[in-house]
């Protein structure tokens, strides 16, 4: 099988992104296929049209490359972190990407990658590394809405708090109870943090 590591540059979208797509693809569709354990970077690279060489330059491990292969996944349904100019807006937004992402194909993946990470340190590292990351970029939108003065000041040793309690009841929902909460739930789950978090009046 041809490597697309090794082919001659094409004119339009850069090789680059073409091979990290492909990878990125074929590990998410293995690892929902496979789970964690049975997944295997030759696999991988079978599946993409790459050598294991093209993967490993970019990848280092496998815990690596499903954590990337999540990321990208994630990115794709979620969005980008919201600036509407207001916090509900903005929490809204948030709480509309996490439905998206939960009902997504990387939300399917998620139960499966909670277990593997009990049992693969690597992987519990690179997990948690990216959800630290994923939860910084959440805690911009709260901390914005601190500073317009749209919730209490002293939120701001509470600020992840706000990001949980928007977040919490969706995850629950969806992968705990199996519902599909709409736009209304998001909604009203929006309004019961911010009336929690309001300002004092006066």
């Amino acid at each position: 099988m041809t490597d697309l590591g090794t082919e001659p540059r094409r004119p339009g979208r850069p090789r680059r992104v073409e091979v990290d797509t492909s990878i990125l693809e074929a590990a998410s569709e293995l690892f929902t296929e496979l789970g964690y354990d049975a997944l295997c970077v030759e696999g991988v690279a079978a599946r993409a049209g790459v050598s294991k060489a093209t993967i490993y330059r970019r990848y280092p491990s496998k815990a690596a490359l499903v954590i990337a292969a999540a990321a990208a996944l994630g990115r794709s349904a979620k969005g980008p972190i919201p600036d509407t100019g207001s916090l509900r807006g903005d929490l809204r937004a948030l709480g509309l990407g996490y439905r998206r992402l939960l009902e997504s194909e990387a939300g399917r993946a998620i139960p499966a990658l909670i277990v593997a990470r009990h049992r693969d340190p690597e992987l519990a590292e690179a997990h948690r590394s990216f959800i630290a990351e994923r939860r910084a970029e959440a805690v911009v939108v709260v901390a914005r809405g601190v500073e317009r003065g749209e919730i209490r000041a002293d939120t701001d040793a509470d600020i992840e708090l706000v990001v949980d309690l928007v977040a919490g009841p969706l995850f629950y929902r969806v992968l705990i109870t199996g519902d599909t909460p709409d736009g209304d739930y998001v909604d009203r789950l929006v309004d019961v943090v911010l009336r929690a978090f309001a300002p004092d009046p006066g």
